[in-house]
């Protein structure tokens, strides 16, 4: 029985630090591919998170989870080219969720300009090359959950805002069904 019990400890063993090996990995070209799991410590009295997902090509790609250091589940977003792509999900820490909407890649990890710069003393002009950050804005219908379960609808066009609605469904009533509405003259609705 303890042969049995070692064999199965030893065998767990393995299997935990095979897999922790499989994650975080990098290319011969020194960049980020494959399952990841990135721990972030707490900053400026914010608390600490771990992220896991796939990067690809040193870019996040695809679903995204943030956790607390405690295994909370904070939020799972959509990368594509290291910029957030797509649903994102928000929740509170007891599980809920806070808000979920799309977002929509404006630029491009990576991506290049080439720029004209003049000298203001010479006069003269040169090329330079700019490499742009990653960058996000929400886009279409976002919805935002308080704890006492009100929605707040906001709809967005690449960032702006184009419109909000509160709605609390505790106090929502329901359209009048076809025979409770009145039909005709004469003919009052029953409540």
């Amino acid at each position: 029985m303890k042969k049995t019990c070692l064999l199965i400890t030893m065998l767990c063993t393995v299997l935990a630090v095979s897999a922790q090996q499989a994650a975080n990995r990098t290319d011969d070209k020194k960049r980020k591919q494959g399952p990841w799991v990135e721990q972030v410590g707490s900053i400026r009295g914010e608390p600490g998170y771990n992220w896991e997902g796939v990067y690809k090509n040193n870019r996040k790609e695809g679903i995204w989870r943030k956790y607390t250091v405690n295994g909370d589940l904070l939020a799972e977003e959509t990368f594509r080219n290291g910029a957030l792509d797509g649903m994102c999900k928000y929740f509170y820490p007891d599980g809920k969720i806070s808000a979920t909407g799309m977002m929509l890649a404006i630029d491009i990890e990576g991506q290049k300009d080439t720029v004209i710069v003049i000298d203001p003393v010479t006069n003269e002009e040169t090329f330079t090359e700019i490499v742009r950050k990653g960058n996000s804005v929400r886009h279409g219908e976002w919805r935002i959950y308080d704890e006492d379960g009100r929605v707040m609808r906001e709809t967005y066009d690449r960032g702006e805002v184009t419109g909000s609605v509160i709605s609390d469904p505790r106090r929502a009533k329901s359209a009048p069904l076809p025979h409770e509405q009145q039909s005709g003259p004469g003919k009052k609705r029953k409540d």
